[in-house]
């Protein structure tokens, strides 16, 4: 009788020791996993973070990431033929050249089309096929301009050359030994986005043209003719 009073008290007072160790155990879950998910979110933000001084120039791989940014990028309906002190007529591997175009630019499969129209109604395209690299250039500019609070933002230059083909007010400037360079130019952090690039820079070189356009690109909420903030559509009167 003596022996079965003791296992009811031992039983009895096993009870509190079972819930006491569950009840700590859960306390330290409810702690852990919001301190895990900072950690988590503190070492992706580093992942994008930038020093005084970093500078990187190289050649990568076009893998899917980054054919998927550049793919991204659209093109505002301008662009200017740079012509410097010179006069735009002097250009050569262009037939009537104009200091402004219209622009039509984009991704068609694995080619960049770029169509200028004058003021007058001249018109020519040029095409590069996609390259199976980019040449990348990041450098902290040291003027004192900061990507949030991940360090100072970067000046970067992603570049893409190929031969080019083309048509129309183009066609006096194609030949052996061409080559056309697509420069896509902004600024950012370490992890790239579309939405880091500003503008872009087109380069023809060659025995038979040199030129050069520029323009701009369109980040998001932009509009393609203005370059500004679009303005958020009104909602109907009720």
């Amino acid at each position: 009788m003596h022996d079965v009073s003791k296992m009811i008290t031992n039983k009895v007072n096993m009870k509190p020791r079972r819930t006491i160790t569950f009840s700590l155990s859960a306390l330290v879950v409810l702690w852990t996993v919001p301190l895990l998910d900072a950690t988590l979110r503190n070492a992706w933000a580093c992942a994008c973070c930038t020093n005084l001084g970093q500078r990187s120039v190289g050649v990568a791989k076009l893998d899917a990431y980054k054919i998927g940014v550049l793919e991204e990028m659209r093109f505002a309906s301008m662009a200017n033929l740079y012509s410097g002190e010179a006069d735009p007529s002097d250009t050569k591997g262009i037939s009537s050249p104009s200091v402004s175009y219209e622009l039509k630019a984009g991704w068609s499969k694995e080619q960049l089309t770029f169509t200028f129209r004058d003021e007058t109604g001249k018109s020519g395209t040029l095409s590069l096929r996609r390259p199976g690299t980019v040449s990348i250039f990041a450098v902290d500019p040291r003027t004192q301009d900061q990507e949030g609070s991940q360090g100072p933002a970067l000046y970067k230059e992603w570049k893409i050359t190929s031969k080019p083909t083309g048509s129309g007010i183009f066609n006096v400037g194609f030949g052996a030994n061409q080559l056309l360079t697509v420069i896509f130019q902004g600024r950012g952090n370490s992890c790239t986005s579309a939405d880091d690039f500003s503008h872009w820079t087109l380069v023809m070189q060659g025995p038979k043209a040199n030129y050069m356009f520029f323009g701009r690109l369109v980040t998001s909420g932009e509009s393609p003719v203005t370059g500004e903030q679009s303005e958020p559509a009104e909602e109907p009167a009720r």
